[in-house]
């Protein structure tokens, strides 16, 4: 029987070690300016429903268009670690270049934001949700905010969704369908310390030190959710640490036909942009312009009473007067009102 319970707690006390370093990301804090070319940035302080502060670089220009740049873990909103990686600022050169505004900010826990913990994107959607609010204060409307994410980011964007269903599009790089899958699948690779068997000990850690249920953190259940509204995922094929099975799994959960997987060849996770990067800036542009264009249309078909339509090319309608609203694809009819449809 003492060997038994010493068993029991041996695997226990190994689980919790695991989960508590699991969950306690790498800090890089950021010492420098932003090296953007922008005109100009100011300095911001987020601030998320549940009292932490975040720290940010937002880069105004004209128009009315905004992007979000949410990065992964252990890194920062510059998306650097050891070395010149610099994906962050990179990745807001060309969206600057293409008129948007663009806000840059460090996740709970990472950078110079508070906090010490991460949770996969479960509370970290919060972060996003103070982000796509503090943008919406300088004058963005939501669905003109597009939000893009890498990694631990790629997840928590798509999170976001069950607060601000109506922001603008959203693009994932690197994202996981959902934590148990990916933990299952990593988590010897990731801690190097213990066999795969401590895996369901690990993942009830975890839940009992985050408060939460690792169930709960299914990116995948949100593309599920809104089969109005399209994504654009992006993967390296030899991603090794986030499988291209997740991003697939994404895909072929996504019910919009203008939803796109770009499975990029030749790079390991997240390494897309540093890979292919005018492709990878081709591929984020067109599909921003393009949703936000349909954005536009729908936005000025539903303010006119009586224009038909065109129900094959404009297959989504945005909120209007607070109401989310859906059309049905191959049809016209009078634009008289909107169709309500709960929000997930």
């Amino acid at each position: 029987i003492l060997a038994i319970v010493a068993a029991v707690v041996a695997y226990g006390g190994i689980s919790f070690y695991v989960a508590d370093k699991f969950t306690h990301p790498e800090r890089h804090p950021i010492t420098r300016a932003p090296i953007v070319s922008a005109p100009t940035y100011e300095n911001v302080r987020l601030q998320t429903s549940d009292g932490l502060n975040l720290s940010g670089w937002f880069f105004p220009r004209g128009g009315d268009r905004a992007a979000i740049v949410v990065h992964g873990r252990n890194s920062n909103r510059i998306q650097s670690d050891v070395d010149d990686v610099r994906r962050g600022e990179r990745i807001a050169d060309f969206l600057i270049a293409d008129g948007f505004s663009v806000l840059l900010f460090d996740l709970r826990g990472h950078g110079n934001s508070d906090g010490d913990r991460y949770s996969l994107g479960y509370y970290e959607r919060r972060d996003v949700a103070a982000a796509i609010e503090y943008v919406m204060s300088r004058g963005y409307a939501e669905r003109r905010i597009a939000l893009l994410g890498v990694s631990l980011g790629a997840g928590t964007v798509l999170q976001e969704l069950a607060l601000h269903p109506n922001v603008g599009p959203i693009v994932t790089d690197s994202a996981y369908e959902d934590v148990d899958t990916l933990l299952q699948e990593k988590l010897e690779q990731e801690t190097k310390l213990v066999p795969s068997w401590f895996t369901p000990g690990v993942l009830l850690a975890a839940s009992v030190e985050l408060g939460i249920s690792t169930e709960q953190v299914r990116p995948i259940a949100f593309v599920r959710a809104h089969p109005e509204r399209a994504f654009l995922f992006i993967h390296c094929a030899e991603d090794e640490m986030v499988p291209l099975h997740h991003a697939q799994d994404l895909k072929a959960a996504s019910q919009n036909a203008q939803s796109q997987l770009w499975i990029e060849s030749g790079c390991q996770h997240a390494q897309g942009y540093e890979t292919h990067p005018a492709e990878y800036q081709a591929h984020v542009l067109a599909f921003l312009d393009a949703q936000l264009q349909l954005t536009r249309s729908a936005h000025r078909e539903n303010a006119r009473p009586g224009t038909r339509v065109d129900f094959a090319t404009l297959h989504v309608v945005r909120r209007r007067e607070g109401l989310p609203q859906v059309v049905i694809p191959g049809r016209s009819m009078p634009c008289v009102r909107a169709v309500s449809i709960a929000s997930s």
